[in-house]
């Protein structure tokens, strides 16, 4: 059932079947004539069902309901296309509406499996992984008016003002949304206090590490005593916690460089294995794939970055990308 969490803003924990991330939450502001819904959750029935039932429970029309994405992750935007009706309006970035456009284009996976046997992946892996990735799986339709937005668009309802503001590093176009009157932050994947969000290689983004690291500079400044988070537990301090994930990246930036340092020419999937990740699996070998396929992405945003930094150097030996 929808729990309030603040004044006419309601929390609906959908679960996420078979995810590590076990939930997603959705926020309903329930506004006198219109209300807005934050996120969805994957376009598979356990999702649908949840948040519905929780729409319903509050006694709001789908009709009246508008849907703000904090960004293009189909845990957050798979059940637009079972949302939409004729009378309602689906918002999010610019940025990430030309992602999400992208990644419903057979050549963009294309595109995506060839990077995926550079950085150091097995044509057996990318296979299984065309069955398996829920990002591909679990993706709005096409058909489907989605408006865009871009920073310092306001949201204005039931007496909050919403302001837009460009947080990307989790994706290139990622938003969230501050009430500076009520010191209220909804957070999205941009800060999570159970775990750290997954920070991962983005071809829009030269150094998605770094300018996750900015967005989270950008928040820090602002006034803000409720943070509601999209995953695990919605509430925490958020100074603190943009403090240790700040913490969390230049330990494993120390950890990526100390390893290539070690053993220069391996590849990012190379790197990825030797690297600490909290996971229940004996090693490597046993990670599940869509857990690697996460691992290599971050370890890959973490090279980025130490190459910008000019720590490391890249180059290509046999079709595979290597670093030293």
């Amino acid at each position: 059932m929808p729990h309030e969490v603040m004044k006419d803003i309601y929390l609906i924990r959908v679960p996420l079947p078979g995810n590590p991330l076990k939930n997603l939450n959705s926020y309903l502001i329930k506004g006198a004539e219109r209300s807005l819904l934050i996120d969805t959750g994957f376009n598979i029935d356990a999702c649908h069902e949840a948040l519905v039932e929780g729409i319903d429970a509050l006694g709001v029309s789908l009709d009246d309901l508008d849907i703000f994405l904090t960004h293009v992750h189909s845990d957050h935007t798979g059940l637009i296309g079972r949302l939409k009706t004729g009378k309602n309006r689906i918002f999010i970035s610019s940025t990430d509406l030309l992602v999400l456009d992208r990644f419903r284009s057979t050549l963009r996976w294309k595109e995506i499996e060839e990077q995926s046997l550079s950085f150091g992946f097995s044509e057996e892996e990318i296979t299984e992984n065309r069955k398996t990735n829920p990002f591909k799986n679990y993706l709005p339709p096409q058909d489907l008016k989605i408006e865009t937005i871009e920073e310092g668009f306001i949201f204005r309802i039931a007496g909050y003002s919403l302001v837009a503001i460009s947080t990307p590093g989790h994706t290139p176009g990622h938003m969230v949304l501050y009430d500076e009157a009520h010191g209220l932050l909804i957070a999205g994947d941009h800060i999570i206090f159970d775990i750290s969000p997954n920070i991962t290689r983005w071809p829009e983004l030269p150094d998605s590490l770094g300018d996750y690291l900015k967005s989270l500079d950008k928040i820090y400044k602002l006034h803000v005593t409720t943070t509601l988070s999209a995953h695990r537990n919605p509430m925490g301090d958020i100074r603190d916690r943009i403090t240790e994930l700040k913490e969390h990246h230049m330990l494993r930036l120390d950890e990526a460089l100390e390893i290539i340092k070690a053993e220069p020419g391996m590849t990012t999937y190379e790197i990825a294995s030797r690297m600490s990740w909290s996971i229940r699996a004996k090693n490597w070998t046993e990670f599940p794939l869509t857990q690697k396929w996460f691992a290599v992405g971050e370890a890959g945003a973490h090279i980025d970055h130490l190459i910008q930094k000019g720590l490391i150097e890249e180059y290509e030996e046999n079709g595979k990308k290597k670093y030293m």
